[in-house]
């Protein structure tokens, strides 16, 4: 029988974990139910990252107006993960996620679910269920992984600006329609990163 490796830990563990904090909160306060490129967008427009926020202003990708149409796509079933977060859907059939967390952390400790999925058996065997925080999307973590190669414990030089290159050559439908409702072609900013990059290096 093989073993498996183990789990590579939540992102926001990892040395670019400022960034997809403020994709998760961007996330969080949509009540979309993932955390993804389209989010990681909205974060890279904030002060937090001054280089790509500079030159998306540059090309009319404000936060608000990005935040916008984050928002319309997600929300319009556009998006690449689901439109609701479990706390939502949940509060249809009158359950109160939040209640049930406090709950939990009541009886078994603060970090009791944390430490149910982070552990060597929790991680293999347990589907992540909606006491999670919301996971990253497929698309997001391959644009990660573009960035930062193989080892996510990088921080490579123009990290921002390297995350913003990959997630404009995703295979993100979301991201495209996003694009389209700013009414920004995708060409020049993907040159104008390339451009930041290459003087850069």
């Amino acid at each position: 029988m093989s073993r498996r490796t183990p789990s590579p830990g939540p992102l926001s563990s990892r040395p670019i974990g400022p960034i997809l904090a403020a994709a998760r909160g961007e996330a969080g306060l949509a009540r979309h139910g993932y955390v993804g490129l389209e989010h990681l967008l909205i974060s890279l427009t904030l002060p937090e990252a001054p280089e790509t926020a500079r030159l998306l202003a540059e090309h009319g990708l404000t936060t608000q107006r990005t935040r916008d149409a984050v928002w319309l796509v997600v929300g319009s079933g556009r998006g690449d993960g689901p439109r609701f977060d479990p706390a939502t859907l949940l509060a249809t059939l009158g359950i109160d996620l939040d209640q049930i967390r406090r709950h939990v952390e009541a009886q078994f400790g603060p970090n009791a679910i944390h430490n149910l999925y982070a552990s060597p058996v929790g991680w293999n065997l347990r589907p992540r269920g909606p006491l999670c925080d919301l996971g990253p999307s497929p698309q997001l973590k391959r644009a990660i992984g573009n960035a930062l190669g193989h080892c996510w414990d990088n921080t490579p030089p123009q990290l921002h600006e390297r995350l913003l290159l990959h997630t404009l050559d995703s295979d993100s439908h979301a991201l495209s329609a996003i694009l389209d409702e700013l009414d920004t072609p995708i060409g020049p900013v993907r040159a104008a990163v390339t451009a930041r990059l290459r003087i850069a290096s």
